[in-house]
This record gives structure tokens, sequence and C-alpha cells, in this order.
């Protein structure tokens, strides 16, 4: 009898540790396909709110005075884009402010241009400010989620050049001749990102 008992107890602790075992993965299972479902939504919200971006130029470098108000900006965006090219009116212009609070020195101006092709124009001649020396930068206006995938980009060893496209981060590798596409965190292993900073992203919220 104490030999049957003791088969007993073995099988029952054993179906018992395995139905636990069972119980506990499923739960990592249904834990691991939330968190990734909630990831999934993150990107598709970051992308609608890039989309929305779409006709905004963020212009570094444009020199600040006191109580200067929005034509004036306007004005100073104007010249800007003469200076490179581009005839830019007021009526082109849907509005544009500084960035930051106020009392900042150097803010960047933020530009909502009323026709993405006057935006593109300013964009693509963007390089003729270096040509002229000029210490002024025209970026898109990412997302901040978009921004810190652009600045870890720019550290990887892997990376020779990096611009950014209708909000995506086009790398260009050190070994091959062809850039690659970054659009969502999930490519980041094209620069050899495994496992990305979800920190650093913002979104260690959704990571636990």
């Amino acid at each position: 009898m104490p030999g049957i008992a003791n088969i007993i107890v073995v099988a029952v602790s054993t179906a018992v540790a395995t139905a636990i075992k069972d119980y506990t993965n499923k739960l990592v299972s249904n834990s691991a396909e939330k968190q990734r479902s909630c990831l999934l939504s993150r990107f598709d919200n970051d992308r609608l709110e890039q989309y929305m971006r779409g006709d905004n130029l963020r212009i570094f470098g444009i020199e600040e005075e006191p109580d200067e108000d929005e034509d004036i900006i306007q004005a100073k965006v104007i010249e800007v884009a003469a200076d490179i090219g581009v005839k830019i009116e007021a009526n082109d212009i849907s509005i544009a402010y500084r960035l930051g609070g106020e009392g900042g020195q150097g803010r960047p101006v933020l530009v909502r241009f009323c026709h993405r092709k006057n935006r593109n124009a300013v964009l693509n001649k963007k390089k003729e400010l270096k040509k002229k020396q000029k210490k002024i930068y025209i970026n898109e206006d990412l997302t901040p989620l978009r921004a810190a995938m652009l600045k870890i980009v720019k550290e990887q060893a892997t990376v020779r050049n990096v611009t950014t496209r209708d909000g995506k981060v086009i790398a260009w590798l050190i070994d091959r001749e062809r850039p690659v596409d970054i659009n969502t965190p999930d490519d980041l292993h094209k620069v050899g990102i495994t496992s990305p900073d979800w920190k650093r992203l913002k979104l260690d919220y959704l990571i636990q």
C-alpha cells in the first residue's frame, strides 16, 4: 500500500506541476500577444500622426528677436526660402511659430504650409543652405518616436549616412549601396539593432 500511495502522490504531483506549467505558459503567451497588439496599435497611431505632420517643417537657426509676432516669423521663413531659390508667399503658409516656451533663445520655427508642394520645394533645396555657409537647418517635423529612432540610427557604427523622407528614416550602411527604410522600431534590425531600447523610444510602458 505505501508503494501505491507513493505512486499516486508522484502522479498527482506531476499532473499538478504540468497543469501549472501549461497555465503559466498560456498566461505568458497571452501577455506577449497583448503586448504585441499594443505595440502595433501604437505604431499605427504614430503613422497617422506623422501623416498629419506632412505639411510641416522645422527650421533651426533663424535669429530670434524680442516681441516677434507670427507675421515677422513668416517673413523670416519666406526670406530663408528665397535664399535657397524657392519663392514662397505669405498665403502659402498656414502658420509659423516658435517651438518651446517664451523667453528661450534660438528656438526652432515650426512652419505648416498650405500645400505640400511648397513644403517639399523648400525641403528639397535645404542643401543650398550649407553651400551658402548658413547656420540654418531645415528638417521634417517628426513624431517623438521617429525623432528618437533617427537619433539611435545615427549612433550606429554600421551607418554611414542617414536622412528622413516623408517621415521615414533612410539609412545608408557602410557595407551596402542601397539604403534601408526604417518606419517603425521593428525595422531597426536593418541597421543591426536586434533589441530596441524601448526606454529611449518612450515605449517601455508597453513592454513588461
